[in-house]
């Protein structure tokens, strides 16, 4: 009976040390698939004061200025409104800043000479716009610069390098996607036409890192494109094109991971570029993923994903941060744009 019962208490301890040994190499095994968590990390700061989806957003003096967007599937319509976020007091300004000249969404902005620009964008019906607006935020005015070469929407992105404004891509006035590379001087007012994208597509991202353009994912077919085959498939890319001004030259690098449009980009202080959200093969698939791209490695990693599946949405930097603002998600009972502000903090390998 001792040596029963000993011999018992053996095994049970050998059972037990065997199955936490199981359970260690399952959780080891877990913790390397998927997203990789190198202290990056998510929070949640106030609220848009409304939804927004297909907006487009700066980041000027400390302040964020979120202007534009659409909230269609609420029954309402395209915003000229702008939004400022005192990223400091975590507080939205809603009646300070004068509503851009014509309500837009789709549009691309950016912000040169302390001044913002947004460029293009879709009128009602999805009609495209070559106007070129500049907001001089000492003086709470908009002014028009001149118009683009052609009407273009769905761009989403614009970037200054070295004093020159950039976009590419889009939908022009057939709904038809481009590969043109607009360049425009603030100081002349003049626009350029410059080497076209490899790739013409609309929906896509871009951003800039050491004075290359990259132009990332994408897609031909998809909303706002006339097509039969259009309604439940989205013809995406994971294409990665990189611009070089310099040479007025294109290569090709590394795909994205997943082929997605109507996500959002940021450039970030540590030299990567952050990839949020979209669209997948489908127009109900939307993702929550964050790619990271290493411009120096040419790789592409996972990061932590965004707490809300969306598209539609548009990312702004600032130090160690991204601020991923709006969009719209679509589930069963359909489709909902959305007034969040979830931030990403970025981790130090």
């Amino acid at each position: 009976m001792f040596f029963s019962s000993f011999y018992l208490r053996i095994l049970t301890t050998l059972c037990l040390f065997a199955s936490s040994l199981i359970l260690s190499n399952i959780v080891t095994a877990h913790a390397t698939v998927g997203p990789q968590n190198n202290g990056s990390y998510w929070s949640e700061g106030k609220h848009m004061s409304t939804d927004r989806n297909e907006l487009t957003a700066v980041v000027l003096n400390g302040k964020i200025y979120a202007m534009g967007g659409e909230d269609v599937a609420l029954g309402g319509g395209q915003k000229d409104t702008v939004e400022v976020y005192d990223i400091a007091k975590d507080n939205w300004i809603t009646d300070e800043v004068k509503p851009m000249p014509l309500p837009l969404d789709h549009a691309a902005s950016t912000v040169y000479g302390g001044k913002i620009y947004v460029i293009g964008g879709f009128l009602k019906d999805k009609v495209p716009t070559d106007k070129l607006f500049i907001y001089d935020p000492i003086k709470n005015e908009w002014n028009e610069g001149r118009s683009l070469p052609s009407p273009i929407g769905g761009a989403l992105n614009a970037e200054f390098i070295n004093g020159t404004l950039y976009i590419v891509g889009g939908l022009n006035a057939s709904e038809v996607p481009v590969n043109s590379n607009y360049a425009y001087d603030p100081k002349t007012n003049t626009w350029t036409t410059k080497a076209p994208m490899p790739t013409a597509r609309h929906h896509l991202a871009t951003a800039v890192v050491d004075g290359k353009l990259y132009a990332m994912g994408g897609r031909i077919l998809g909303d706002g494109v006339r097509s039969e085959d259009m309604v439940a498939t989205l013809t995406n890319f994971n294409r990665v094109e990189m611009y070089d001004p310099k040479t007025d030259s294109w290569i090709v690098r590394q795909p994205m991971l997943a082929k997605i449009s109507g996500f959002a980009a940021a450039a970030a202080a540590d030299g990567k570029i952050y990839v949020f959200g979209g669209q997948g093969r489908a127009v109900r698939d939307v993702t929550n993923s964050v790619e990271k791209y290493d411009p120096i490695t040419n790789k592409w990693t996972y990061d932590v994903p965004m707490p809300t599946a969306r598209f539609g949405i548009t990312a702004v930097p600032l130090e160690d941060k991204i601020f991923v603002l709006g969009g719209q998600l679509i589930n069963a009972s359909g489709k909902f744009p959305l007034k969040l502000n979830e931030i990403f903090h970025i981790g130090h390998e």
